[in-house]
């Protein structure tokens, strides 16, 4: 998760990209995180993937790891809606 921001306003963002249709729904699982060489922005909160950070790949997307598992668990309750 982005230290900047607290999970609640990472899980508004998530809902409010979601709904907008910023973001695509994630995958039901969460993909294999790396350690971040430092390029990356994260689709979720748009925070800088800083290097030696765990980063997921999520539908296409590079996203810090407690970022992508929100966005997976918020992908799961709106499908279910």
């Amino acid at each position: 998760m982005s230290p900047e921001l607290p999970e609640a306003e990472i899980r508004r963002i998530v809902r409010e990209r979601l709904r907008e249709g910023v973001l695509r729904k994630a995958p039901a699982t969460l993909p294999e995180a790396r350690t971040a060489v430092g390029r990356s922005s994260c689709m979720v909160c748009g925070f800088a993937i800083s290097k030696g950070r765990s980063e997921c790949q999520v539908a296409g997307a590079s996203a810090h790891e407690r970022c992508a598992i929100v966005w997976i668990e918020e992908s799961k309750r709106a499908s279910r809606r």
